[in-house]
């Protein structure tokens, strides 16, 4: 009798396992898609990590223009607003290795971002690659076929 009870329990074990085990991805992807849909979640430990600027450090160190890339960093410094032309909201990002790269943010498509040094943002849109260390622009939306869209995320609000 005890053979049997202990086999029973073994197989209400593996039935239990299992099941935990087919479940474990339906709840991970759950837990992941409600974290990705709150902009700015744990940003400042990413950005410090640097994990988040891979695509922006890797686009600057090969000198590649025209790439889109998504990454956070930390405002270093606020520059005047250009308004030859489109009128264009500019900042300083610092990035992980010490270089800065500017943002041009279209303030006719897109709202101002009510940004201050030592806020982290987190951007996409396009880096074009320059001997002070690069740009990025098209953070806004984009009623273009030719081009995606960008935005920048502070503070739970996105501005596209």
């Amino acid at each position: 009798m005890k053979k049997a009870h202990f086999r029973y329990k073994n197989v209400y074990t593996l039935t239990i396992g299992c099941f935990i085990i087919l479940l474990l991805p339906v709840l991970s992807s759950c837990a992941t898609n409600r974290i990705s849909q709150i902009p700015g979640n744990d940003l400042a430990a990413r950005a410090q990590s640097g994990l988040d600027q891979t695509q922006v450090l890797s686009a600057q160190a090969s000198g590649l223009s025209k790439v889109e890339v998504l990454f956070a960093a930390r405002v270093k410094k606020l520059l005047p607003d250009d308004t030859q032309g489109l009128p264009h909201q500019r900042f300083l990002l610092e990035l992980n290795n010490g270089t800065t790269v500017l943002v041009a943010h279209d303030i006719k498509y897109a709202p101002k971002v009510p940004i201050q040094p030592g806020d982290i943002v987190t951007i996409q849109g396009e880096y074009v690659w320059n001997k002070k260390g690069g740009l990025v622009h098209w953070t806004h939306h984009s009623d273009s076929p030719r081009h995606r869209g960008g935005y920048i995320d502070f503070n739970g609000q996105r501005y596209q």
